[in-house]
């Protein structure tokens, strides 16, 4: 797909969201910064509130209001939980945001969105998502 966006190989800060660049090369993506327009982008399509988000990326709300670019570890978190909600909207539309807040007993009883605070939980969303997606419920 050509398009004017810049390239994942361009070691300048990620502008755009995701879908720009198709989801085959997070991790070189994860390389490098974002800036904070893209954060905002994810912002719209989780539906997460600043301060949600702030729990779950390692800076602080200072941080983000002061700076407008950020490091590789910001970009994988983002990265992360643009992919949870990428997915997840994509199999089940606008209804996975009730089920993300919903709390959930085939994930031991937590709120979905609560798995976004570390790896192991992203990875448990992405495939439970999956395993949604496919019928297989049990």
């Amino acid at each position: 797909m050509a398009n004017a966006y810049k390239t994942p190989e361009d070691k300048s800060a990620l502008q755009e969201p995701l879908i720009a660049y198709g989801h085959t090369n997070y991790y070189r993506l994860a390389q490098r910064n974002i800036s904070k327009d893209y954060i905002k982008h994810v912002l719209v399509i989780s539906k997460l509130t600043i301060s949600e988000l702030i729990t779950l990326i390692p800076i602080s709300v200072d941080t983000y209001k002061r700076k407008s670019e950020f490091n590789p570890a910001v970009t994988e978190k983002i990265l992360e939980i643009e992919e949870v909600y990428r997915k997840g909207i994509e199999a089940f539309g606008e209804g996975f945001h009730q089920w993300m807040n919903t709390e959930n007993i085939a994930l031991g009883g937590v709120i979905p969105k609560a798995l976004l605070s570390n790896s192991f939980g992203t990875r448990r969303l992405l495939n439970e998502i999956g395993r949604m997606e496919h019928g297989v419920l049990a």
